[in-house]
């Protein structure tokens, strides 16, 4: 053979300067096709479904290539050699670009030695025998240069470097020593095991695929590979392999657990639940079967059987995992034939064990409180051979585990020798249930459980009660969270920032400030990179007043951030170069199939559905937990408002602010799509009290990954609804309660826009908007705000859509009147054409339904309840039309209104004065002929005016009835009539309101006269401050 064609396995540890020099020894790959051609044997990865390989790396092509499954490709020799080529930093060989198919190998020759060789070969063995290594050593290189697939010089070349203690090259030594005798699947396993030693995993699963293609029974190699799947994260070929391995022998506790472990890790819990149940149904068979077999049932059914069953040679050697407790049971059912119920029954025996990972199954569970609750109960029960006690699945506590059993009138029934059975749980799975039972929200019964740790030894039960621990304080139970924390505080290993870390938080929520802050200093001295940690110390320190300390942790979390935002690019480029440098080792570390290229996924577990469901779920706890928090918190407060005292309506105001964001965060409410971002209905305009409020706020928002700030929602976000009457504690009309209770409190003590912002948000809330009731209490509420503001354009808006909503009701009326009482803008409103005409609509309607037809220009009727079948008028209407037509000093159409009124009400004291003064004004006018009879008219209205008001009320409509008919003489010019009502209204009353204005109108009509020391002395007297 050429000499071109040697390899020398000494490259492998040659500096690169040197390995320049040698690459001819690979110029032509296809003569050294022999070294692993032949056998067809399959190599190891399909990169189709890799879990951890980079796509693209220089051993791309061994991992596309060499797959346990599938035939060998014609190229797969090519391909390895290429890759042994790459990962020793040689050129790989150019393939054809031309499209065709490469030539077949050549058949696999005979190997013959020449005679050189041989005695080359005879000279290594006995300088070898004799243990002269090095000679050895330099003598079989020799014999490698001039014939390279020489099996017996790789491998004893691998036994030198394995006596000298080099490992490395023994292993690189036997792996090309495996390829020339590929056929030997027990070598192969050799260098398997070899390689996955020194840390070579991806040469060991290749080494083990090799073995296991040539020998699928080699249940070992199937062992140990899934194995390094399993270190390396795939997962999915881990979880294969122990599945072969498990139908191969499902008696060997070991691979179940491996097996459940993978489910658990690839997302499928319930798969790894229904293996160990389908075992506890296996061992409820097996026990039925002893018990039939005890009662002579099984031997009188089944005597046929007992030939094929009983004389097999195999029963006594097959494993039989029942076997340390036989014993026991053969002392319990006597004359069973045991060599046929462990041929028909053998499984893995299910006891509490078994029960406590079943336990810790269902607690991985996103959603398996109920069934998880009452399988371990069934389960127990069973183990403690109280099966038949089925009464106790009605039973909604876990009273049949403790003394109160002995409460239940269905345990006193049952026979004395059961009742003389064990009821008791091992400690262990009492706090699985227990933790099932507080996940179900039946928090009294969790805590029954858990008092059962203070029985035990709390050095050997530690790690329950931090367990325990953890799960209350992530259930919002901090106190009785701190109760199991604290005695671990005695346990030096437990004194780490995972303790610390939640124990402080429950010190916080119970306002223990003192005791948080201790803890809290701890954790951010051991790691002072925290910076929600230490955000949460600088609110805990302004909590107990030391602001110098507040400032300064804060300004140090805001000087932090800034300086990682700056180093993050530089810090991502470094930890590349890094890695790229720690992959580089020693060239007598390398493997020929090295790891560089080998990402390992198992650092970084993939976030699944399932996860981001169970975080879902604890996060709307917790968020459910402040809210009935805060919620219980506003009695305090509104007492203390209702009294006056300031602070307390502050604080009732921010706490009901909060909790309306935690609604408003909430998309599915809104239909529509509201464009800016979500920062709070009030949180956008309200002036926060305190400087700490805001600044808190802002910085956590920086912390990564949390969009809650204690415990509530910062950002909008879609949750998915689990009630139609409720949310995160608080039923809808709770929440609504609060919505319109601040936005009129806001609206009085603070800032009318944002009182007005609260409830415009409401108004877009469908459960709020799509209810008759909440949606008639918004726009009332609304109304109340906009009265506040003084806007005629929202007011005149709101009144015509509480009109139309609430078509021809008399309250609405009043509420439209009411509204418009005083000043300018309700002139303008009442003299407005637009309104005259949508009542005159009204009115047309109103007496379409009256007089049971159509009139030409009515409105539409939304109303369909109105009946008026003796057709009567509409006070209400045709007095609102009346005042609308006298605003526009329209008063001879005002009057035609008001006389229809006068029928049916001739004592209402507003109709005779408003028709009063539309008679006089009419006459003011000079559009009438007769004017002096209108001033009759209109003063005998007046005077039935001043007859209602002066006898049928008290004395301050008496002074308003003087003043109103002295202000008419007044108006008429007849100046001697209106003196003497005004000084009625001056010395008969006491009330000062109307003497003002009486004494102002003196006024003027004594400096009209001239009579101006008569005018002085009045205004000294009522004008004068």
């Amino acid at each position: 053979m050429s000499d071109s064609l040697n390899v020398d396995v000494e490259l492998v540890n040659r500096p690169d300067e040197d390995q320049g020099d040698d690459e001819h020894y690979y110029d032509n790959i296809d003569d050294l096709k022999v070294l692993i051609n032949g056998n067809g044997d399959q190599g190891l990865f399909s990169e189709d479904d890799s879990e951890g390989y980079h796509s693209g790396g220089r051993d791309e092509s061994l991992l596309a290539e060499f797959s346990d499954y599938g035939e060998v490709s014609e190229d797969d020799e090519q391909d390895f050699m290429d890759a042994i080529r790459e990962a020793n930093n040689f050129k790989v060989k150019r393939k054809r670009k031309d499209g065709k198919p490469k030539p077949q190998p050549r058949a696999r020759r005979n190997h013959v030695m020449e005679p050189e060789v041989a005695q080359l070969l005879s000279e290594a063995n006995e300088a070898f025998v004799r243990s002269d290594l090095q000679v050895a050593e330099r003598v079989y290189n020799e014999v490698i240069k001039k014939d390279a697939k020489n099996f017996v010089a790789y491998e004893t070349l691998g036994d030198i470097y394995q006596l000298q203690g080099r490992l490395n090259d023994c292993c690189n030594s036997w792996f090309l020593a495996a390829h020339l005798n590929s056929s030997d699947w027990e070598f192969w396993k050799i260098v398997a095991v070899l390689s996955s030693d020194l840390g070579h995993i991806r040469q060991a699963i290749y080494c083990y695929s090799r073995v296991i293609n040539i020998n699928h029974e080699e249940w070992e190699c199937i062992y140990r590979r899934s194995l390094l799947y399993k270190e390396i994260g795939q997962i999915g070929r881990a979880l294969e392999g122990f599945q072969r391995l498990y139908s191969h022998n499902p008696l060997d506790g070991n691979i179940l657990r491996e097996l459940a472990v993978l489910y658990v890790e690839y997302n499928r819990i319930n798969d790894a639940i229904d293996i160990y149940l389908g075992i506890f149904e296996a061992n409820v068979r097996r026990r039925n079967a002893i018990l039939a077999a005890s009662e002579n049932a099984l031997e009188s059914s089944d005597e046929d059987d007992d030939d094929d069953i009983g004389d097999s040679s195999e029963d006594d050697e097959e494993e039989n995992p029942y076997e340390s407790q036989n014993a026991e049971d053969m002392q319990l059912y006597s004359g069973v034939n045991w060599k046929k119920i462990n041929k028909r029954h053998n499984c893995i025996p299910f006891d509490w064990s078994s029960l406590n990972i079943l336990a810790e199954l269902f607690l991985k569970l996103t959603a398996g409180g109920s069934s998880g609750i009452k399988t371990i109960k069934r389960c127990a029960r069973w183990i403690e051979h109280r099966e038949l006690q089925v009464f106790w699945d009605d039973v909604n506590d876990d009273s049949e585990f403790d003394d109160r059993r002995f409460k239940n009138s269905r345990f006193d029934a049952i026979a004395e020798t059961e009742k003389i059975k064990s009821y008791g749980l091992p400690i262990d799975i009492r706090i699985r249930l227990g933790l099932l039972r507080l996940n179900n929200d039946n928090i009294v019964e969790a805590l029954n459980h858990f008092q059962f740790l203070y029985d035990e030894n709390f050095s050997d039960i530690a790690d329950l009660y931090f367990e325990v621990a953890i799960a209350l304080s992530k259930g919002e139970k901090h106190k009785e969270a701190i109760d199991f924390f604290t005695p671990l505080l005695a346990i030096e290993e437990y004194c780490t920032l995972d303790l610390y870390r939640p124990l402080a938080r429950c010190y916080k929520e119970v306002e223990d400030y003192e005791s948080a802050r201790s803890f809290y200093e701890k954790v951010v001295s051991s790691d002072p990179n925290d910076l929600e940690e230490k955000l949460v110390l600088a609110e805990v320190n302004y909590h107990l007043g030391d602001i110098a300390t507040f400032n300064q942790l804060l300004l140090e979390v805001v000087e932090t951030r800034k300086r990682q935002a700056d180093q993050e690019m530089a810090t991502s480029v470094e930890d590349t170069r890094e890695t790229s440098q720690s992959s580089n080792k020693e060239p007598s570390e390398k493997p020929l199939l090295e790891d560089s290229m080998f990402r390992k996924t198992g650092v970084k577990k993939k976030r699944t559905p399932q996860d981001a469901e169970r975080e879902r779920q604890e996060r709307e706890k917790r968020i459910t937990s402040k809210v009935l928090d805060k919620y219980k918190k506003l009695a305090i407060y509104r007492r203390g408002m209702e009294r006056g005292d300031p602070t307390q309506r502050t604080l009732w105001i921010d706490t009901v602010s909060d909790l309306v964001d935690v609604f408003s965060s909430v998309k599915n409410y809104f239909v529509k799509s509201r464009s800016k971002k979500f920062v709070g209905i009030i949180r956008r305009t309200r002036k926060f009290n305190k400087v700490i409020d805001y600044k808190i706020e802002r910085l956590s928002k920086l912390s990564e990954g949390d969009n809650l700030l204690d415990g509530l929602p910062l950002m909008e976000e879609r949750v998915t609804l689990t009630s139609t009457t409720e949310l995160r504690g608080l039923t809808y009309d709770q929440w609504f309660e609060l919505f319109m209770d601040l936005s009129l409190v806001i609206t009085k003590y603070q800032n009318v826009d944002d009182g007005l912002s609260v409830i415009e948000t409401a108004q877009e809330v469908n459960v709020f908007f799509q209810n008759p009731g909440r949606s008639k209490m918004m726009k009332f509420v609304k109304l109340a705000i906009i009265l506040q503001i003084g806007d005629e354009r929202e007011l005149t808006e709101n009144l015509r859509n509480l009109l139309n909503q609430f078509q021809f009701n008399r309250k609405v009326f009043e509420v439209f009147m009411y509204s418009l009482t005083r000043g300018q803008l309700s002139l303008n409103i009442l003299s407005s054409t637009v309104h005259q005409k949508f009542f005159l609509r009204q009115l047309k309607a109103f007496d379409s339904i009256r007089y049971e037809k159509h009139i030409n220009g009515q409105a539409s009727i939304t109303n369909k309840a109105v009946s008026n079948p003796q057709k009567h008028n509409s006070p209400y209407l045709y007095y609102i039309y009346a005042m609308l037509l006298y605003s526009s000093r329209g008063f001879l159409s005002a009057l035609q209104y008001l006389s229809r009124l006068e029928q049916d009400c001739p004592d209402d004291y507003m109709l005779n004065l408003m028709m009063g003064l539309s008679h006089l004004h009419r006459s003011m006018q000079r559009l009438t002929a007769s004017r002096h009879y209108q001033v009759l008219h209109g003063l005998r209205y007046f005077y039935r005016y001043y007859k209602i008001r002066s006898t049928m009320y008290t004395e301050l409509e008496r002074q308003e009835a003087d003043y109103n008919l002295g202000r008419a003489f007044h108006l008429l010019g007849l100046v001697s009539i209106a003196v003497e009502n005004y000084y009625k209204v001056l010395n008969d009353y006491e009330d000062d309101k109307l003497k003002k204005h009486a004494a102002y109108n003196l006024v003027t009509i004594y400096q009209e006269s001239g009579n101006t020391r008569l005018a002085n002395s009045i205004m000294e007297n009522y004008l004068s401050i």
